[in-house]
């Protein structure tokens, strides 16, 4: 018997009962589909078109990587804030699409213009008019670095390196400044003073050398040899105690002779006012020396008292007609100035004398001084 419509209900339906075949074509509706039960698999190709997807239904990660195509964005759509920081490259500027509008103030620095680019046109000035020669010339400060090239040169650029090297005298005087060079220059005074090796062997010469800067300390042991000392230098005050050795004494002092110094310079002379070359005289030692002293050790003193031209100096003789054993010369100064001879032991005369004589040129004045060290009998 058959059923009568709508006897069969869902109880009377066995699971899995109702397959394709016994449901007719679009049966199916929204209402009988239970949610999330279309999975993917359910979609035939190309079912999901503009239509089926809601308004703002599609977000970023439901887009394949390289999906959105150059034909898929509307004209208009990429505004400035779609477009990342540093991301437009100058391939993708077109040409001369940057109008004056488009550049900020102050953005074409030197750096960006090309050279030669600026011609009088573009200047808001009208530059002066330059003839030639330019008259003053040009000056150094006045061209810019790197401004000469080589064309610009009416010689041949020497090559670097300079094969051979500039030699010294090739440098002119004051050209190298102290930029030139590839070290600091040492302030004056140098702190700390120069050290010794830091001086060459033979580069202090006698005019580097200050008046009266050696001093014994500085003086080698055994480096100042007879030459070394200038005639009459060594008085008493120089000679050591035990010095003078017998080899050291003239022949005419026998050995075993007696020395005696006394305790001041005995003033034997002491003759001012002398303006003319005088004739030899004596000088008496019998009052300071005893009957057969055989010799003295004397000095002299020749002081100008005033000096306008020529010479004035002393001597001292053994007798008359020898040779003299003893000179000394004033200072040629025009103030008064002394000149102390060096010491001297000589034989005296039986009659205990010394001959003498003062030396005048000029329009000079002088005083001689004649002074007995010591004696020997």
């Amino acid at each position: 018997m058959p059923l009568q419509p709508g006897e069969v209900k869902t109880e009377h339906i066995a699971s899995g009962a109702v397959t394709t075949p016994k449901i007719a074509d679009d049966a199916v509706s929204t209402a009988k589909l239970k949610n999330s039960a279309v999975t993917t698999e359910k979609l035939a190709t190309g079912a999901v078109n503009g239509s089926k997807i809601a308004d703002n239904a599609v977000t970023g990660s439901k887009i394949r990587d390289g999906t959105v195509r150059a034909e898929k964005i509307a004209s208009g759509a990429i505004i400035t804030a779609k477009i990342g920081e540093q991301q437009v490259t100058g391939s993708r500027i077109k040409d001369n699409a940057i109008t004056t509008e488009k550049i900020a103030n102050n953005a074409i620095t030197t750096a960006k213009i090309v050279d030669r680019s600026v011609t009088p046109a573009k200047l808001s000035f009208t530059p002066p008019s330059v003839t030639r020669p330019i008259t003053p010339a040009i000056v150094t400060d006045e061209i810019a670095n790197g401004a000469v090239t080589a064309e610009k040169l009416s010689f041949t650029p020497v090559a670097r390196p300079l094969v051979p090297p500039v030699a010294t005298d090739e440098i002119a005087n004051a050209a190298i400044t102290p930029e030139k060079l590839s070290f600091s220059v040492p302030v004056r005074p140098m702190v700390p003073g120069l050290a010794t090796d830091e001086i060459a062997d033979s580069a202090v010469t006698a005019v580097k050398i200050a008046a009266n800067a050696i001093t014994a300390g500085k003086i080698a042991s055994g480096a100042v040899g007879a030459s070394e000392i200038q005639s009459g230098a060594v008085s008493t005050d120089e000679l050591a105690n035990g010095a003078v050795t017998a080899a050291k004494l003239d022949p005419a002092l026998s050995l075993g002779d007696t020395l005696t110094m006394f305790p001041t310079p005995q003033t034997v002379l002491d003759q001012g006012g002398i303006t003319a070359t005088t004739i030899p005289a004596t000088v008496d030692l019998s009052g300071i020396i005893p009957v057969n002293t055989k010799g003295v050790i004397v000095s002299i003193a020749c002081i100008n008292q005033s000096y306008a031209n020529g010479g004035m100096m002393a001597y001292i003789f053994r007798q008359l007609g020898a040779e003299y054993a003893l000179q000394v010369m004033a200072p040629a100064v025009n103030a008064p100035g002394i000149s102390n001879g060096g010491s001297v032991l000589m034989p005296v005369a039986t009659d205990r004398t010394l001959l003498w004589q003062a030396y005048v040129s000029g329009n000079n004045s002088t005083e001689l001084v004649i002074y007995i060290l010591g004696y020997i009998l």
